[in-house]
């Protein structure tokens, strides 16, 4: 068997215990099985990068301990709001907790690396490096990825948020396939050369027609809102396409911390795909856009206009 077809079963392996797990959620039909397992992603996302910032000069107790908390604030501010029928920081999207937990972790880095300068004697040069890493180290994919937390407020969109990661892994798995089966035989370049050379623009290009192609059929079977489930096809073209966009470069976001920092997996809890980072970093765009971004800008909009 050739390194490419192991690397292809392994790769099926992991995304049949994935699919498993989100199915288990599903079956459970409880928002709280979704958070916990977004949590739990998050979580495990944080002990990797702990690891991977092992040498460096960030502060990866500050960082572990944010990733390991912060996703659970976010889950318990959420039930209390579905349970007790009333809003906590909700109405205001730039003042949700998510938001707010940013700001205090924004803070409490500049706290810790002045101290390190003024009584450790590190540089400004080492203090402004590990400012980068210890924001980077949190807010992705752990804090992006945290806004499908988000999504547990409304029975509506969770729906959206489950095709929403399905749609965006399809990407990645078409990606591999259709770069594999096609052997760059149309584009010499690769796609991302500085960055991961392994991609092809056969498989962007294949992923591209595949995961829309069959992201159309989900949406209509997984959606359930008449109004969102009735979307005009330019309509889910548009919408399709750029979270196409952000799924890779979600990808190649992830290939370049790992790349920055000298690892070729940011785990091995997943044979052929690595750790959970690997697994979320995707996600961690497309979610952050459609749950927080999106939801932002139309507040913005609404109060312009009105």
């Amino acid at each position: 068997m050739s390194d490419k077809l192991k690397t292809f079963f392994a790769r099926l392996f992991s995304t049949v215990i994935l699919l498993g797990l989100l199915g288990g959620a599903v079956y459970w039909n409880n928002p709280a099985g979704y958070g916990i397992l977004i949590c739990l992603m998050c979580n495990l996302t944080s002990m990797e990068w702990f690891r991977m910032l092992k040498g460096t000069t960030a502060c990866r107790k500050l960082a572990l301990g944010a990733g390991l908390l912060c996703p659970w604030l976010m889950f318990a501010t959420h039930m209390v709001h579905m349970n007790r029928e009333y809003i906590i920081y909700h109405d205001a999207p730039g003042s949700s907790p998510l938001f707010a937990l940013l700001l205090l972790y924004i803070l409490l880095a500049f706290f810790v690396n002045l101290f390190q300068m003024d009584y450790r004697g590190r540089s400004g040069h080492e203090a402004l490096e590990s400012m980068g890493l210890t924001l980077v180290a949190f807010v992705f994919p752990v804090w992006m990825f945290s806004f499908g937390i988000s999504a547990l407020d409304a029975a509506s969109s969770i729906p959206v948020l489950l095709w929403l990661v399905l749609f965006t892994k399809m990407t990645d798995i078409w990606a591999y396939v259709c770069g594999v089966l096609t052997g760059r035989k149309l584009f010499k370049a690769p796609f991302s050369p500085a960055v991961s050379p392994k991609k092809s623009w056969e498989g962007i290009v294949g992923s591209y027609v595949i995961s829309l192609t069959a992201g159309y059929f989900l949406w209509g079977w997984i959606i359930e809102e008449p109004v969102e489930k009735d979307m005009p096809l330019w309509g889910y073209v548009i919408m399709a396409s750029i979270l196409f966009t952000l799924s890779v470069t979600g990808d190649l976001a992830g290939s370049l911390i790992k790349r920055g920092l000298a690892v070729k997996d940011s785990g091995s809890l997943l044979p052929g795909i690595g750790g959970i980072f690997d697994l979320i970093d995707s996600p961690a765009f497309t979610v952050s856009v459609a749950f927080g971004f999106c939801p932002l800008l139309g507040a913005c909009v609404g109060s312009f206009l009105s």
